[in-house]
């Protein structure tokens, strides 16, 4: 019954899920989708110019691309968890 008080669920493979874990990944993979989806849509319908456009989709690597490298080199360490915030 612990499981269910703290969201953890194992799944019948034998691995674990964190409820909130799951919702912050849906909701990224939303935020970043939206991110570089919107100004080519905005583009499109003549909303903004595709200069603007391009301008924000090279933003949107550079930042998301920034973000994923740090994850990637500091999430890594043994030493440190995030978990402890």
């Amino acid at each position: 019954m612990d499981e269910l008080a703290n969201g953890d669920v194992r799944t019948p493979q034998g691995q674990h899920h964190n409820a909130c874990k799951e919702l912050a990944i849906f909701l990224t993979t939303g935020i970043v989708i939206s991110a570089f989806g919107l100004p080519v849509v905005f583009a499109r319908a003549d909303v903004i110019a595709w200069g603007a456009c391009a301008l924000v989709l090279t933003g949107n690597v550079v930042i998301f691309g920034t973000i994923l490298g740090f994850f990637m080199v500091f999430g890594s360490n043994d030493d440190f968890s995030w978990q402890q915030w």
